[in-house]
């Protein structure tokens, strides 16, 4: 029966389905000065939300000064996230961007993405390829907020569709640009520009309460298209649907002349926004509780889940459903490995009298074995504020010390997010932990300082406090401790 169902299939006269349109040949051109504006983790978002679509193939350059015709043959779009800083070292040469010019007239597609548009102050050309440019006098913006953006032309095909009033939140908008003759480019969109928000500190005309300025706009140039976006200015502002929907919309417009994409309904005239039923979870009977979807890591039934960080048998041992863990016992390595993940663990730190600063009762839980949160006897103990209760170790001291008095249960609740990195295990963008001591905030989404490890899964580690001259008898005890992985 299949045999027969796939000859009728490839009779003529039968229908099959139509083949999918090739992917689009991108190629995202990166790199420059960081500044204000980190290339190393918006064009990494900008290629994920051009490849989610299915519509794009993406492949990176963070450098282009050696590039040619040969470079871009093969390519039907090219994406400009670029900012030479006026710095010379970092100007393209007359081949490499008579290549970009060459490419476009020919017929291929641009989009040119937020700052670019203040690259290249040298290059004539390059303002009419992009026809508003941020120059010396001739460009700024107020604070990054939220704003409204009017769509202009609701027939064009990267705006078609789309809701005649969108918003974008906390993003910079540009204004006061210097623009080519207004019959050389095509307005898409506007966002009114309040004056007010200035609170007098502008340096550019500010007239009036406020003006409206392009936000997206087209061009041709020679048989090509150009698409260019000046919102976005950092890794949130990219992810949101507005930025996501207007940007990959116009990059296809830009390559083939038409929009495929669909508009999301959230965005859409007339559409009702998605609203994704959230996954059920069964909270714990206390706070304190491992939720339904949490791993346990020790409920106080067993050690099988822990071991030394050689591999083997855990030195610790339970006593009243507690992890008591002594000095000597080694530090206590979880099985479960884990990268961004919300975190809860109770610890109790001996009443050490005699002992003051690092020498009470100390310990740490690192994440994935390798950024400290500091565990540490800190009630009227002082010492240095990297070191105490509720510090990242070395990094960042605790809002305020929230510390209860040796011998009581002390409780952390930690959201930690590990970095975003690259396939090659570089950060792109830091790692952040949130934690409260006690129920009480002490970091606050503190940026991580980046170690080799943190793009890869890791474990849990209870510090042994040891292993140094003079270091005093302690142990620590710890219970109830899960974690939710949150990727």
């Amino acid at each position: 029966m299949r045999a027969l169902a796939l000859l009728l299939f490839l009779l003529p006269g039968f229908a099959q389905p139509p083949a999918a349109p090739p992917k689009v040949k991108t190629l995202l051109v990166t790199g420059g000065v960081i500044g204000g504006h980190d290339w190393r983790i918006v064009s990494p978002l900008l290629g994920k939300a051009l490849e989610d679509t299915g519509r794009f193939e993406v492949r990176v350059t963070e450098d282009f000064r050696g590039a040619g015709p040969e470079t871009l043959a093969g390519y039907d779009l090219v994406v400009l996230n670029y900012y030479d800083g006026r710095d010379p070292a970092l100007a393209w040469p007359e081949r490499t961007r008579n290549a970009l010019l060459e490419f476009v007239r020919s017929g291929k597609g641009l989009a040119v993405f937020h700052f670019t548009i203040a690259a290249f102050l040298d290059w004539p050309e390059f303002e009419k390829l992009c026809a508003g440019n941020w120059r010396p006098n001739q460009g700024h913006h107020s604070p990054a907020h939220t704003f409204r953006i009017d769509v202009r032309d609701r027939n064009h095909p990267v705006t078609r569709g789309l809701r005649a009033k969108l918003t974008q939140p906390d993003d910079e908008l540009y204004a006061n640009l210097k623009w080519q003759p207004a019959n050389s480019y095509h307005v898409l969109a506007t966002a009114w520009d309040d004056h007010k928000l200035y609170q007098g500190k502008a340096k550019q005309p500010t007239p009036g309460e406020g003006l409206d300025h392009p936000v997206l706009w087209t061009l041709n140039y020679g048989s090509g298209r150009v698409f260019v976006t000046a919102l976005g200015h950092d890794g949130p502002a990219v992810k949101t649907r507005v930025f996501v929907t207007t940007f990959t919309r116009g990059a296809e417009w830009a390559a083939t002349g038409d929009v495929t994409l669909p508009v999301p309904p959230e965005l859409a005239e007339g559409g009702e926004p998605v609203q994704q039923e959230p996954r059920a979870v069964t909270p714990g009977k206390t706070n304190a509780d491992p939720p339904s979807d949490a791993a346990v890591l020790f409920d106080g039934s067993s050690l099988d889940g822990w071991t030394r960080p050689d591999g083997s048998p855990t030195g610790c041992r339970i006593e009243n459903r507690e992890m008591v863990c002594r000095t000597g016992a080694g530090g206590a390595v979880s099985r479960a490995q884990f990268r961004s993940a919300q975190i809860h663990l109770e610890f109790q730190a001996p009443d050490m009298p005699d002992q003051k600063g690092q020498l009470k009762g100390n310990s740490g839980v690192y994440l994935q074995k390798i950024t400290e949160i500091q565990i540490l006897d800190s009630y009227r103990n002082p010492t240095y504020a990297t070191g105490a209760v509720g510090a990242v170790y070395g990094q960042h001291p605790p809002l305020v010390n929230a510390a209860r008095k040796p011998g009581e249960w002390s409780t952390y609740d930690i959201v930690y997010h590990a970095p975003v990195c690259n396939a090659r295990g570089q950060e792109l963008q830091p790692g952040t932990v949130t934690v409260f001591l006690n129920g009480v905030l002490v970091q606050d989404h503190a940026p991580l300082r980046f170690r080799r490890g943190m793009c890869e899964p890791g474990a849990l580690l209870l510090q042994d406090h040891s292993g140094f001259p003079g270091a005093p008898e302690t142990t620590m005890r710890f219970r109830n401790i899960w974690c939710r992985r949150l990727e």
